[in-house]
């Protein structure tokens, strides 16, 4: 196993420092954007492990101080003793280099496991946080403190989706602290899953309630098995990347701005919400709302099949995504999945809807105003929240960090009875006006699109909350043919587990375990 050291001293410097952060005193000038502290934030917010295994493991408090210096020792930077928490700082071990590393700095390998940290309200409570700070405030947090259950209607959790209906001790207030370990192997994965159950267990700190396993899919290539950017579904995934201004990883380029830092990492210049208090707690944290969710591959799939008189199934399966299975967009190519002269994968996001001056796909011929992809990213597309052609839609983004569970699907045994889906994180500084408003506004309503409209009836037609006796997706045609109409349709996703987690900074981990 590969042994870390601490990245970071237990204390920052001086009383200006811990009073106003680590550049008190600096020169920088007063409209200058402060620099992410990237060894102060935990490194799943900002960076991509592109690791093909993942644990992750939900407690439930026992003793609260022994479980407040458990958490202590995760950041101690003592490997052998614990575990430590992955910072966003470059590993010099397999990062890809962003703008501020050093690639040459030493050899770069990426290290066999990660590990990050995310505590619920109960979990704070639990942990009596609460009791032993009076000053503790999240006053712009409300759906954090109420939590994914309480708030489950919002986002289309309903049904078959609602709260009743989930495993593993979520929603019911004993879900206290979500711990999530990738890993590079399976041998890696036993090794510090075995270290962290027994760390969980010393002096009755935490009790484990439930814990479930993602992993990419596989396909064979060159006659060895290798980890797959794919989901169930069949569609490529982890093309459209959440570019942050100043952040520390480099993605292909697109048509959109960069997202201003606050969005995902909680600063004192955010324009949305108040710093939690005290601020040693709040500052570099982020918010994140950690779900499992089953895929009706068989349904889908039989879908695709059902409508074959009408469209062609994967011309289907592509306006219903905004993108070809293999990830080539509609924008960039509408007719066909293989473009005459290819198509470069560094080209594959970079693509408008909607221009400044109105030109693009406005209408959706291309690509649907209603397809997933377009819901979820509008893009320049003129929406609720945002209406100028060409603007900017960041303030409701969100970066997806997440894993398929369950065996690669194979069409020639579909009814095999196994369960398949996904599981991971929506990471955010505002779960209401990111996570709640995406899935709220742009996903399970018809209204988002300004001035295209759309069926009233219409959502999101592969992750939204669908009614067989009125789902509806429209495909518009070109050159004045009617569209064509899919109807009949149930939802192909089921939420099996929610939580809305606050994802604390190296500092405020600390804070907690001084609490004694």
């Amino acid at each position: 196993m590969v042994q870390r050291g601490s990245t970071r001293p237990a204390e920052s410097g001086g009383l200006l420092s811990r009073l106003f952060g680590r550049n008190a005193g600096s020169s920088r000038p007063a409209n200058a954007k402060a620099a992410l502290d990237l060894p102060d934030i935990q490194g799943f917010i900002l960076r991509g492990y592109k690791m093909p295994m993942v644990r992750h493991f939900l407690l439930t408090v026992g003793v609260p101080a022994e479980a407040r210096k458990l958490l202590g020792r995760l950041v101690s930077g003592n490997e052998a003793d614990a575990p430590q928490i992955t910072t966003a700082e470059d590993w010099h071990v397999g990062f890809e280099p962003g703008p501020g590393d050093n690639p040459a700095g030493s050899p770069r390998r990426k290290p066999d496991y990660c590990l990050n940290l995310g505590i619920t309200w109960p979990g704070l409570v639990a942990l009596e946080i609460r009791d032993r700070v009076p000053a503790l405030s999240f006053k712009s947090f409300g759906a954090f403190i109420a939590g994914a259950a309480e708030r489950a209607k919002l986002v289309g959790d309903t049904g078959e989706s609602g709260p009743q209906h989930w495993i593993g001790g979520f929603g019911t207030g004993g879900d206290h602290v979500l711990v999530t370990l990738h890993a590079l192997n399976p041998e890696a994965m036993t090794a510090y899953s075995e270290r962290l159950s027994a760390l969980f267990a010393e002096g009755g700190a935490f009790r484990e309630i439930w814990r479930a396993d993602g992993m990419a899919l596989m396909e064979v290539r060159d006659g060895q098995s290798v980890p797959t950017f794919k989901v169930h579904f069949g569609y490529t995934d982890g093309i459209s990347m959440t570019t942050i201004d100043g952040g520390p990883e480099r993605y292909p380029p697109d048509h959109q701005q960069p997202c201003e830092p606050w969005l995902f990492v909680l600063r004192d210049d955010a324009e949305n919400y108040l710093m939690p208090e005290p601020r040693e707690l709040g500052l570099n944290g982020s918010f994140a709302v950690f779900k499992m969710i089953r895929t009706d591959v068989v349904g889908f799939e039989a879908f695709l099949q059902s409508n074959k008189d009408k469209i062609d199934p994967e011309l289907l399966a592509a306006k219903m995504c905004g993108r070809w299975r293999n990830g080539v967009p509609l924008m960039l190519s509408p007719d066909s999945d293989s473009p005459e002269g290819g198509l470069a994968s560094a080209q594959l996001n970079n693509f408008e809807y909607v221009n400044a001056d109105g030109s693009g796909d406005p209408k959706g011929l291309r690509c649907p105003v209603g397809a997933h992809m377009r819901r979820i990213n509008p893009r320049g597309q003129p929406v609720t929240g945002q209406g100028q052609p060409g603007g900017s839609n960041n303030t409701h983004r969100l970066i997806r960090r997440g894993l398929p569970y369950g065996p690669v699907y194979d069409p020639a045994q579909p009814d095999d009875g196994i369960e398949r889906g996904l599981l991971g994180y929506f990471i955010n500084s505002s779960i209401e006006n990111q996570y709640e408003f995406v899935l709220g506004h742009w996903v399970n309503d018809s209204e988002f699109a300004g001035k295209v409209r759309l069926n009233p009836k219409s959502k999101d037609p592969m992750i939204g909350t669908q009614d067989p006796a009125e789902s509806i997706f429209v495909i518009p045609r070109a050159n004045g043919e009617a569209p064509i109409k899919i109807t009949g349709f149930s939802s192909f996703v089921t939420t099996r587990a929610a939580a809305y987690c606050f994802l604390p900074s190296i500092t405020a981990v600390r804070f907690i375990a001084r609490l004694g």
